[in-house]
């Protein structure tokens, strides 16, 4: 059955579908190959995305520094960059790692500030766990990042003293004595 006004087959309403297959023009239709890409093409776009990482890169250090997360600093660049890949690139050169673990050990100071400031609040009851929760987040993080300052020490004390006389009496008692011993040999019995 086709439509009145343009002659077009009528479509089943409940299910979308054509009375008669639907054939598209070529010039509308996926191309059957795709277009590979040059290396030269590759290695421009790896080069603008790594100049581009050297651009957020020191503006990312001083906002990691004055308190925000890594995450937070990449999320909210409008370039849409892959955390994972720019992490990655980070720690590939140890001068950019080094600055960037003392971008996270400067975080740490501004946390302590956050938590006295979290602990003065005039919470609710209701936001006191909230406000307990928020401090001891930030005083892992802080122990993380900067160990040699909010680290935990672990200490382990060895003491006493260590004797082989006792396990060598034991040994001694184990032995047998091989004058309780006659024969040996195997006997066969008929």
């Amino acid at each position: 059955m086709n439509n009145e006004f343009t002659g077009a087959p009528v479509t089943d309403q409940v299910t979308h579908q054509s009375a008669y297959p639907v054939e598209l023009p070529d010039w509308l239709s996926a191309p059957e190959q795709t277009i590979p890409i040059s290396p030269i093409v590759i290695k421009a776009q790896t080069d603008l995305m790594l100049t581009q990482y050297e651009i957020v890169f020191m503006r990312a250090l001083e906002q990691i520094a004055s308190g925000r997360t890594f995450q937070s600093v990449i999320d909210q660049d409008f370039r849409e960059f892959e955390y994972g890949a720019f992490l990655r690139w980070i720690k590939k050169d140890p001068i950019r790692h080094q600055l960037y673990k003392e971008a996270k050990e400067l975080r740490t100071e501004t946390w302590a500030n956050e938590m006295i400031q979290i602990a003065d609040a005039n919470d609710s009851l209701e936001d006191v766990n909230r406000s307990r929760l928020r401090i001891d987040t930030r005083k892992w993080l802080m122990g993380a990042d900067n160990r040699k300052q909010y680290g935990e020490v672990k200490t382990i004390d060895v003491g006493g003293q260590i004797s082989i006389l006792g396990a060598l009496a034991q040994a001694d008692a184990r032995v047998i004595d091989l004058a309780d011993i006659e024969d040996v040999t195997p006997r066969i019995e008929d």
